[in-house]
C-alpha cells in the first residue's frame, strides 16, 4: 500500500534522510538507492509518495515516487507538443514537399487528359476509315452490276446477283469480249437456269469435257464447288471447248 509524505531531511554526504508521513507525526527512513532519477538531488519539502516495508527488523521506504518532479515532466510535455507542432507546420520543407505533391498530381492530370484524347482520335480516324471502306465496296457491287447489265442485256435478278458476288470476291469480268459471244452466254445461262432443277446437279466432276452441254456448264459453274471451267473468272464456262 503506498502512502504520501514529504521529504523532511537528507544528509548528502552519506545517502540517506527521513520522510514525514501524511497525518502522522512518524518519520520513516529512506535511501537515495530507493529514489528513482539519483541525478535530481533530493529537495527538503519534496512530495513523495512510496510503500512502508521491513528490512532488519527496522521500517523503510521503498518503491518511492516522486510527485513534485512527475507533474513537472506532465506540464513541461503539455508545453512541448503545441511548439513542435508549430514548427512542423511552418517548416519550409514540408511546404515545399507540399507544392511538389501537388505539382506531380497536376502533370499526371494532364497527362491522362492528352493520352485520352490521343485515343478518341484514333478510334474517330479508324470509324472513318471503315465507313469509307463500306462505302467503296458498295460503289464498286453497283459498278459491276451496271457493266454486267450492258454486256449481257436483261438478265434474271438472281444470275446478276450470283456474278456480282463472285466478282467481288477477286474475279474480274472481261468485257472485252465482242457483242454476240456475250448475247450467246446470255442465252446459256438463262436456260441453264430454267433446267437446273430437273436436269443438272453437282458432282465430281470439274473439267469442260465432262460436262454434256454449254447449259449444263453454265448451271454447274453457277451452283457447284471445286470446278475447273472458268479459268479467266468471267463467269463464262468453256469458253474455248469447241463442241459449241
Amino acid at each position: 500500500m503506498f502512502v504520501e509524505g514529504k521529504l523532511k531531511s537528507y544528509i548528502t554526504d552519506r545517502g540517506f534522510g527521513f520522510i514525514q508521513v501524511k497525518g502522522q507525526s512518524k518519520e520513516i527512513f529512506f535511501h537515495i538507492n530507493d529514489f528513482p532519477n539519483k541525478t535530481v538531488e533530493p529537495k527538503i519539502g519534496e512530495k513523495l509518495k512510496f510503500r512502508i516495508v521491513e528490512d532488519d527488523g527496522k521500517l523503510k521506504a521503498a518503491q518511492i515516487v516522486r510527485l513534485d518532479l512527475k507533474q513537472s515532466a506532465a506540464k513541461a510535455q503539455t508545453y512541448a507538443e503545441p511548439q513542435v507542432q508549430i514548427k512542423q507546420s511552418a517548416s519550409p520543407r514540408y511546404n515545399k514537399n507540399s507544392r511538389k505533391g501537388s505539382i506531380f498530381t497536376l502533370l499526371g492530370l494532364i497527362v491522362i487528359v492528352v493520352l485520352a484524347v490521343m485515343v478518341y482520335g484514333k478510334y474517330q480516324d479508324y470509324r472513318t476509315a471503315e465507313q469509307l471502306k463500306a462505302q467503296q465496296l458498295i460503289v464498286k457491287q453497283q459498278r459491276i452490276v451496271s457493266e454486267q447489265r450492258e454486256a449481257l442485256g436483261d438478265l434474271p435478278a438472281a444470275v446478276l446477283s450470283e456474278q456480282g458476288q463472285r466478282n467481288l470476291a477477286g474475279e474480274t469480268y472481261n468485257t472485252n469480249k465482242p457483242r454476240s459471244e456475250k448475247i450467246s452466254a446470255s442465252i446459256d445461262q438463262q436456260n441453264g437456269i430454267k433446267l437446273a432443277t430437273t436436269q443438272f446437279k453437282c458432282d465430281e466432276r470439274q473439267h469442260c469435257s465432262q460436262m454434256n452441254s454449254r447449259a449444263e456448264a453454265v448451271w454447274y459453274v453457277q451452283n457447284c464447288p471445286n470446278h475447273k471451267m472458268d479459268g479467266d473468272g468471267d463467269g463464262i464456262p468453256c469458253e474455248n471447248d469447241s463442241r459449241w
